[in-house]
């Protein structure tokens, strides 16, 4: 699998099978802002995935050094 094949299949590829790709996979207007920008090229080597410059999550921008693991809390489902 190429780079390329690698990154489409983690992206949009993924949101299709889980049925969200209206909302997620793709940079489009109307979808989530969620992304990740590197320092360096992905298609160049799949290592260059570890160059993170920053995240964007829902439309906000945090530098590498916000960065804090996810905890069993963050992916904990809401009680109704």
């Amino acid at each position: 699998m190429s780079p390329r094949e690698a990154l489409r299949s983690a992206t949009l590829i993924s949101a299709r099978t889980a049925g969200l790709d209206k909302e997620i996979g793709s940079i489009e207007a109307g979808k989530l802002a969620n992304m990740v920008v590197l320092n360096r090229d992905p298609l160049r080597d799949i290592a260059n995935m570890r160059s993170v410059a920053f995240v964007v999550k829902r439309g906000i921008r945090y530098s590498r050094a916000e960065y804090k693991p996810a905890t069993a809390e963050d992916f904990a489902q809401p009680k109704h």
